[in-house]
């Protein structure tokens, strides 16, 4: 692609049209003018001597380079300017003042304001990230029209993290149903055990009213119904679960009250439960009128229920960019070694055993974090840790070797031989000597960060082809 410069140059020296010429040269020269105030700026900062005033003239140069380049200057183009200009400096972390990093780390948020039937709205502050992924857009329209959502893709694409991470976004609470063959009308409606009355989970979340074991009752804002595998529940369970599913939406206005009056279910004591603040989220490897073939069981759902979510049936893929930018940020040497060892699990069709998750990127990302913070406080305390109980604490070594377990001993093999897991080790062993900044933890280096731009970019080339 073109500079924005080499555009200007080209239609002074090649355009006919004197009036094209002279906007061309105007704003090239005002693009000039900008580049000298940015270069006079990081000489400035340079010479006071300053990290902070270094680092903020660059970002000032190139912010002003964006404006004037205007669609030209993509997001990937600002970031290896950056990186190039950071690693040319020899700039640190460790170099910047703790009010310049907790600016720079801080996450914008933006408000979420959703207006529902019966006039009630939410407002959060949420990630820029977050809502303007398209799914979430998506999912949030749901919301609004009150319609059942169903997430269906292969393992560990991060399907049940979504509906989590909308139940967390709308502060609402989260009920989950487990489903598989065992699942059972008590879990969804409620009923009388041995030990007494069960309260339903559709039901809690229908009525917004937890009750815990205890026999104790909260009355909740709202609730985010999660039926977790859905296509694993007996077909026969499922028809229990299709009544709720089809009345989430049928208000009834009355004329005389001018008001609408919510849809009611029956509990296991026969109560009737008029309908809060409800949002059904299913998720499942496979459509609802599939059989999912790593599933032993192998149940075929009626078509009743795939009704329930027609129109709002969405295929999840993983995310790479989200999986980096909004969670590993930081930890980039981690993320790239667990995209190597998920792609060879597919690749050996052993997906079926064990895969990589973004459940499994946070775990060991926060495994690798809690070791860090115990071995600083040894280091601190010149191993005198009388009051900590962790003196030898587990590492990210350990948490893979766990992981490792989960597949046959060939497939293992396999995959240690070829993700360079003794390769992984060494990695381990150089950020383990790089500082720890517990307020923000990064341990990315510029050739990681290339690494991760060109896995990314790669991987969204190959969806293409899908």
């Amino acid at each position: 692609m073109a500079s924005q410069i080499e555009i200007l140059e080209n239609i002074i020296a090649t355009n006919p049209n004197p009036k094209d010429v002279a906007d061309a040269q105007a704003q090239l020269d005002q693009l000039n003018r900008l580049a000298s105030i940015g270069s006079a700026q990081v000489q400035v900062a340079s010479q006071q001597g300053t990290a902070d005033a270094d680092l903020l003239a660059v970002l000032g140069a190139i912010e002003r380079a964006v404006k004037v380049g205007g669609g030209n200057v993509t997001q990937d183009e600002i970031r290896r300017l950056l990186n190039e200009e950071l690693e040319n400096r020899k700039i640190k972390e460790s170099d910047l003042s703790p009010s310049l990093l907790s600016f720079i780390n801080s996450k914008r948020q933006v408000n979420l304001t959703i207006n529902k039937l019966l006039g009630v709205t939410i407002t959060k502050d949420v990630e820029p990230s977050t809502l303007s992924r398209p799914l979430t857009q998506d999912i949030l329209s749901d919301l609004m029209a009150r319609n059942n959502v169903y997430l269906y893709g292969g393992a560990g694409t991060g399907k049940t993290f979504i509906a989590e991470e909308i139940a967390e976004m709308l502060g609402w609470t989260k009920v989950t149903i487990n489903c598989n063959q065992f699942t059972s009308p008590l879990d969804i409606l409620g009923g009388q055990t041995i030990d007494g009355y069960q309260e339903g989970k559709v039901s809690m979340a229908w009525s917004n009213v937890i009750k815990s074991a205890d026999g104790k009752e909260e009355k909740v804002e709202g609730c985010v119904l999660i039926l977790d595998e859905l296509p694993k529940i007996d077909p026969n369970t499922a028809g229990i679960l299709n009544e709720a599913l089809a009345k989430v939406k049928d208000y009834k206005y009355d004329v005389v009250t001018k008001q609408f009056n919510p849809p009611t279910i029956r509990n296991g004591k026969n109560q009737v439960l008029p309908l809060g603040n409800l949002f059904v989220i299913a998720t499942g490897n496979v459509p609802l009128n599939t059989i999912d073939p790593d599933y032993e069981a192998n149940f075929k759902q009626d078509l009743s229920l795939q009704d329930r979510f027609i129109g709002s049936t969405y295929k999840v893929y993983v995310d790479y960019d989200f999986e980096f930018n909004d969670v590993m940020k930081g930890f980039a040497f981690i993320w790239l070694f667990l995209v190597k060892v998920r792609e060879k699990i597919q690749d050996l069709n052993a997906t079926g055993q064990a895969f990589v998750s973004l459940r499994l990127m946070i775990n060991v990302k926060a495994t690798y974090i809690a070791y860090r913070e115990v071995v600083g406080d040894i280091v601190i305390n010149k191993g005198k840790l009388n009051n900590k109980a962790i003196k030898d604490p587990k590492t990210i070594i350990e948490s893979m070797e766990t992981f490792f377990t989960l597949f046959k001993p060939s497939i293992k093999d396999a995959l240690l031989s070829d993700v360079d897991f003794d390769g992984f080790k060494k990695i381990v062993e150089e950020k383990n000597a790089m500082p720890y900044n517990e307020m923000n933890p990064n341990f990315d280096t510029p050739s990681e960060l290339k690494k991760v731009r060109e896995v990314i970019e790669k991987y969204k080339e190959s969806q293409k082809t899908i």
